[in-house]
């Protein structure tokens, strides 16, 4: 069943970027200026929340890095510390 939600989820998520491919290809074509300059700015928020999540991403991932190394790290001396006890 989880199967089937992925694949819906994929395919209404396709949908819809498609849909806005197309509405996008439509208002910069055949819109006139004033839609375009609307599209335009479109284009430069979704890039400007795109950079954001980015960055927020990389940040995420390298703490979770540092805190696995940190575990490794101490995993490693208790291990070290539990030979030497024996």
């Amino acid at each position: 069943m989880l199967m089937l939600e992925d694949a819906m989820g994929r395919l209404i998520s396709g949908a819809l970027w498609g849909l806005g491919a197309g509405l996008v290809v439509t208002v910069t074509q055949g819109g006139g200026e004033g839609l375009r300059s609307v599209a335009k700015g479109i284009v430069k928020g979704y890039i400007g929340v795109a950079d954001r999540v980015q960055a927020t991403t990389a940040e995420a991932r390298e703490n979770l890095e540092d805190l696995a190394a940190e575990v490794r790290a101490e995993r490693s001396g208790a291990e070290a510390s539990a030979i030497e006890a024996r």
